[in-house]
This record gives structure tokens, sequence and C-alpha cells, in this order.
């Protein structure tokens, strides 16, 4: 059955996957890093929201399979199977997992990565 923590951080997490710049900007944290797959490869804080404007966002995504890992009552990590599409291309499926660390009453997105399947 999930947490309330667990809904909660799913929720933010598939809004990074449909969201624009302004979303990213709101909820990462101080220091964020993202790793995709190439071309877009490591992205630090300052260099993840102007890169989602030279793409289009997901139209559609699933996040299957879930689980959360509370590390700390500052941070916990998720894990699971996104599968995607964007309006103009195909499927994309992969791994993902994300770190949150609490900042004050948020949870801000510290670490998210991607393996594709």
């Amino acid at each position: 059955m999930p947490t309330r923590l667990e809904d909660h951080l799913f929720a933010l997490e598939e809004k990074f996957w449909t969201q624009g710049p302004e979303y990213y900007e709101r909820n990462l944290a101080y220091t964020a890093l993202m790793v995709f797959p190439e071309p877009a490869g490591l992205l630090l804080k300052d260099e993840i929201a102007p890169s989602l404007a030279e793409k289009a966002r997901w139209s559609q995504v699933e996040l299957e399979e879930h689980r959360l890992l509370e590390l700390d009552e500052q941070a916990a990590l998720v894990t699971y199977k996104a599968t995607a599409a964007r309006a103009d291309g195909e499927p994309y499926r992969a791994r993902a997992s994300s770190v949150y660390v609490r900042d004050g009453a948020s949870w801000k997105l510290a670490f998210h990565q991607q393996t594709p399947l």
C-alpha cells in the first residue's frame, strides 16, 4: 500500500516528465544532477531547465513498479519503470531513479538517472 510520501513523490516525479522549465526551476534542489542517455549525458542544475527548451516535452507518461526507499527524514529515493511518448516520436521506456531531499516543508529533486530499456 503506497504511503503518503510515496504518493507525493511520484506525483512530483510524473510532472518532471511532462512539465517545462518553470516546474524544474521551482522543484530542483539547490544542487541537482541528472544523468540521461547520450547525447544529453550529465546535466548540472543550471543546465537542466535550459535544456528543456530544445525538446518537446512528453505528452504521455506511465510510471510503473513504484518503489520508495526512505533514506532518513530528509531524503528519499524513488525508482520505477517509465513508458513515455512525445506527440511527434516513438515511445521511450526506461528504468529511472530519483533522490529527493527535504527543503523546509517541500521535497526537491536532487538526483535523477535514466537507463533505457
